[in-house]
């Protein structure tokens, strides 16, 4: 048996929509403790990714944004607590990654690993075709060496 990017992923399809707002995609992020989330249509297929980073990236104020303020150091915090409140109002598909990465269940783990440490990625969804069928995330592969003994036979 070949350990594959199918036998690590949680088969959890938590995901919003592009139509969703920021505020609900945040609220189910924090609710289940993630660090991103797939975006998906109706029918299942992936059409972005939306990670806590994109949510920050987008309320820091750009450099020339502070370079523009006569006194850009006064009142930043101020700025960035008012960013984030407006950004709760946008829709997904407004902050979304619309070229996410993802691995197909036949992915080696080592393609897997690859471009979660290349891209600095913590959860990478699998799709299988276009539809998303699961997420892998780093832990995945602590909870195979914990819970992997059923496969170590077969390596």
């Amino acid at each position: 048996m070949t350990v594959n990017a199918g036998l690590l992923m949680h088969r959890d399809l938590s995901s919003v929509s592009e139509d969703d707002l920021i505020l609900d995609a945040v609220h189910l992020l924090y609710s289940q403790r993630l660090s991103g989330i797939p975006v998906v249509r109706g029918d299942w297929v992936l059409v972005g990714y939306l990670s806590e980073k994109d949510i920050l990236a987008a309320a820091t104020p750009t450099y020339l944004e502070m370079l523009a303020k006569s006194s850009f150091l006064d009142d930043s915090e101020g700025d960035l607590i008012k960013r984030l409140k407006n950004i709760g109002n946008l829709s997904v598909s407004e902050l979304m990654n619309r070229d996410p990465i993802f691995v197909r269940p036949a992915e080696s783990i080592m393609t897997v690993v690859d471009l979660m440490l290349r891209k600095g990625l913590k959860r990478l969804p699998v799709v299988d075709g276009r539809k998303l069928v699961g997420v892998i995330d780093r832990g995945a592969f602590c909870e195979f060496l914990m819970e992997g003994a059923q496969f170590h036979d077969t390596l």
